[in-house]
């Protein structure tokens, strides 16, 4: 069986032995800050400055077949120990203390991309070198180049604080790490995958302590937001929140969760990762290699008296199963999918495998959203809209705005983003049509009857009120007209 707990600080006296440091390849010891100590009654002693770290724990155990018994030490002292033990060069050591070019460039990338509110940094290998490119309000900008005597350090170095294999360039890897930055620490989710020019890594960034989303900022119309207020309130049902990829559903989520009263009700979260720390709610991260899946965490919490129940993302059919069921039980299920709009949804959920009757009797609402740039109200600019655009709108709309360009948004045109949304609420109607096997046009078209409008017209209303732009839309929703 395997040993987690961790003892007091070993002395700076304690030092390591040959029988261990043999069962540890010098590379994962190097990478996880690893000592390993001893060998005694077939458990493996190890140092490590953060004994509690499953994931480290977890490769040990893997590598070495063997029971772990964490220790623990400054990390300074074990990389100091490491250096002698397994001879780490000088060079080496200066990197990973920091002192090293390649992570002064890394720790200057992380403070630009974070003071430019950045979610994602993209490190991509290029003739000459690499370049850095870091999304902003959803568009990637490049940020600087990388000379090529460098750019393998720099890559290195990124590996090294994420805890991956840096000696491996031919699998793909993910990491994590957290960055310190203005008192506070980000966490940084790092994905690296070969390419025939070299590795390109991206880093998703996460202020887990950013304040709470309001609801009431999102840009959610306020006819739709009173009917999602009233779903949210409600004592039971099944609530979907969909869009592609970065359309701002988990923002969406944790908005909608700060509006529950969490001291009467007990809030239960599964999520992959845990994005935001939220006050009075139980968040439980997903930990795949040590068993801690999305369904096995959602059945744990039906032994949990729950009210509300969370999950950060539907990926399977056993968690959508899980998550009907919990629905029909009598919780409020909140999970967000990747879906084009609210009536392919249930499309969605039936590919799945849920029932059609199950979800027609859990299902309570879809909000679609996406997210669109907003123009910077100091340079955009007034224009006439397109004549063959404007029949296609209808009404008496003259003008609208496109974007400018100043040294407020540097040059975009744009600052900051809202979103866009659609809501479909399920009544009698449209249960017997799921239940039926009615497609999804026609669940669209039975929802219009009660005041569905597909994400589009809220768009539009955005763009002919100078909140957005014309071309922001067709890049993010496409466009079709009117519906």
């Amino acid at each position: 069986m395997a040993l987690n707990r961790s003892l007091p600080a070993t002395p700076p006296t304690f030092a390591p032995h040959a029988e261990a440091l043999a069962r540890v390849p010098r590379a994962l010891a190097v990478r996880h800050d690893a000592l390993p100590l001893s060998l005694a009654d077939g458990v493996l002693a190890v140092a490590l400055a953060e004994p509690g770290d499953d994931a480290v724990l977890d490769a040990l155990r893997a590598a070495t077949h063997l029971p772990i018994r964490a220790v623990q030490m400054p990390r300074d002292a074990i990389r100091e120990r490491l250096r002698f033990a397994y001879g780490t060069s000088p060079a080496e050591s200066r990197e990973r203390a920091g002192d090293g070019p390649a992570a002064r460039a890394v720790d200057l990338v992380f403070a630009r991309a974070i003071a430019a509110h950045a979610s994602d940094v993209h490190v991509e290998p290029a003739v000459g070198g690499g370049r850095v490119r870091i999304r902003v309000d959803g568009v990637l900008r490049e940020l600087e180049t990388i000379g090529t005597d460098l750019f393998p350090a720099f890559v290195s170095r990124l590996k090294v604080l994420a805890a991956m294999d840096v000696a491996d360039r031919r699998q793909p890897q993910d990491g994590r790490c957290s960055i310190p930055y203005e008192q506070r620490e980000i966490d940084a989710r790092v994905s690296s995958v070969p390419t025939i020019g070299g590795e390109k890594l991206v880093v998703r960034l996460l202020d887990r302590y950013a304040a709470a989303p309001d609801l009431d900022a999102l840009g959610m119309p306020s006819p739709l937001l009173e009917r999602y207020r009233a779903a949210i309130r409600a004592p039971w049902g099944f609530v979907v929140l969909t869009g592609p990829t970065g359309s701002g559903k988990t923002t969406t989520l944790y908005a909608s969760l700060v509006r529950l009263d969490a001291g009467t009700r007990s809030i239960c979260s599964v999520e992959d990762p845990v994005e935001m720390r939220l006050a009075d709610i139980a968040q439980v991260q997903v930990n795949v290699r040590a068993g801690v899946g999305f369904p096995t965490v959602l059945r744990a919490f039906m032994r949990q008296d729950p009210n509300v129940v969370v999950i950060g993302e539907m990926r399977d059919g056993e968690t959508a199963a899980v998550a009907v069921s919990a629905a029909l039980a009598g919780q409020t299920v909140f999970t967000t999918l990747h879906a084009n709009d609210a009536p392919r949804t249930i499309d969605r959920l039936i590919e799945l495998g849920v029932s059609r009757h199950s979800l027609a009797a859990a299902l309570t609402v879809i909000v679609g959203q996406r997210l669109v740039r907003t123009l910077c109200e100091r340079c955009r600019i007034r224009v006439a809209i397109p004549a063959a655009v404007r029949e296609r709108l209808g009404g008496d709309h003259e003008h609208w705005y496109v974007a400018g360009g100043c040294r407020g948004c540097e040059g975009s045109g744009y600052q900051g983003r809202t979103g866009v949304y659609e809501l479909l609420a399920v009544d009698d109607a449209l249960r017997d049509a799921i239940a039926t096997g009615a497609s999804s046009v026609h669940v669209a078209q039975l929802a219009a009857r009660t005041g569905y409008r597909a994400l589009r017209e809220d768009a539009l209303a955005k763009v002919v009120s100078g909140i957005t732009s014309f071309d922001e839309l067709t890049r993010v929703a496409g466009w079709g007209g009117p519906t």
